[in-house]
């Protein structure tokens, strides 16, 4: 009896052994070809995400996927190719990870939905159907999608527009063209008290949720000489040029207080020096699996630690936000915003950011 049941304890444990090592997530890197594609194919486990590589006709597109690690190899099993003189898209398929059509036109990679109409006209319907938008208007502004929650600078306060509502918030008795000190955190919206002038001694919060208005007094006033180098969830910091000194603010409670010198580096925490916060204007950074950057007003995104760039869309006047992997940005006086998987959505017209778009727009 007890060799059995030692024999038993022995299977459970070499059982445990077999299920960690089988399902344990590892890098990979794999190259196989099909229909005149080279493909390599690797995984990150750091990343969380899967890398294409596709190589035809000696150009290379790349393709990433986040997503939990899967046992399966060989993710694309079919590539369809179409092709209009010199230009071409890829469209891998695939029965596990989902793929969109990769596309190089006149010399770039290219998002397929920007591309020229003869090329596109050549891809299947299901990668080119638009989502219906909405015409509603309110304050001058057209409203096209309301999936996202948004609060909008009037020079004295904001228009606040969400998924079933819109409403103005009033702030200030004077009008403000330009409020540097106003920020993000992970549920409000954040702004110094321009009714005063040299320092301040209140924020006032502004829900997301529900455009609800709150003030938070400060135990010490700030001087509107300084700057927010980032947030962590709830909580704010804020680097006082004058006074020298760095501070963190519990946005729920309107807790204020002095902390050593550091910055948010891609997730860990990096002491730093006040003078090198004050002189640099340094920020947090987040690391994320796609980049984007605007140049010479052609937006475009890669992956991260890879070269190749495809362009998202032309004539852009500027980024709003970046938020995970989407981009808010702004042609004109429209906002957008981008999805690696389904591409630009019109989102708000308004013919003011035409003349002003400084401190305006605030999304999420």
């Amino acid at each position: 009896m007890k060799r059995l049941k030692i024999f038993q304890f022995t299977l459970i444990v070499l059982f445990l052994i077999f299920i960690f090592f089988f399902l344990r997530a590892v890098n990979y890197e794999k190259e196989y070809t099909i229909d005149e594609v080279l493909i390599n194919e690797s995984f990150n486990k750091e990343n969380k995400s899967y890398y294409f590589t596709l190589t035809y006709q000696d150009i290379t597109i790349d393709y990433l996927v986040e997503s939990k690690y899967k046992h399966n190899r060989k993710f694309i099993k079919e590539i369809d190719i179409v092709e209009d003189e010199d230009n071409f898209c890829l469209i891998p398929k695939g029965d596990v990870l989902t793929f969109i059509p990769l596309c190089y036109e006149n010399g770039e990679i290219i998002y397929y939905k920007k591309t020229k109409e003869s090329l596109k006209s050549l891809l299947p319907q299901k990668y080119l159907d638009e989502k219906k938008e909405l015409e509603d208007t309110f304050k001058d502004i057209k409203i096209y999608n309301r999936n996202y929650t948004y609060f909008l600078w009037n020079y004295n306060g904001f228009y606040y527009i969400n998924e079933d509502k819109e409403e103005v918030v009033e702030l200030f008795d004077k009008e403000k063209y330009n409020v540097p000190l106003i920020t993000y955190t992970k549920d409000y919206l954040l702004i110094a008290d321009y009714n005063e002038e040299y320092t301040f001694n209140k924020f006032i919060r502004l829900s997301f949720k529900d455009g609800k208005k709150e003030e938070l007094e400060l135990e010490q006033p700030l001087y509107f000489d300084c700057y927010f180098p980032g947030y962590q969830k709830n909580i704010l910091y804020i680097v006082d040029n004058k006074e020298e000194v760095m501070m963190k603010l519990n946005v729920k409670n309107g807790k204020l207080e002095k902390i050593k010198p550091q910055l948010l580096v891609d997730g860990k925490w990096i002491d730093t020096s006040i003078k090198t916060l004050i002189s640099q204007n340094k920020t947090f950074t987040n690391k994320s699996n796609i980049n984007y950057e605007l140049e010479d007003s052609v937006l475009m995104m890669n992956y991260q630690g890879k070269n190749n760039k495809t362009i998202i869309d032309n004539d852009v006047t500027s980024i709003i936000r970046i938020k995970d992997n989407l981009i808010f940005y702004l042609k004109k006086d429209t906002l957008y915003v981008f999805n690696p998987l389904e591409g630009s959505t019109k989102l708000l017209s308004y013919f003011e950011w035409n003349f002003n778009r400084t401190n305006m727009i605030y999304v999420d």
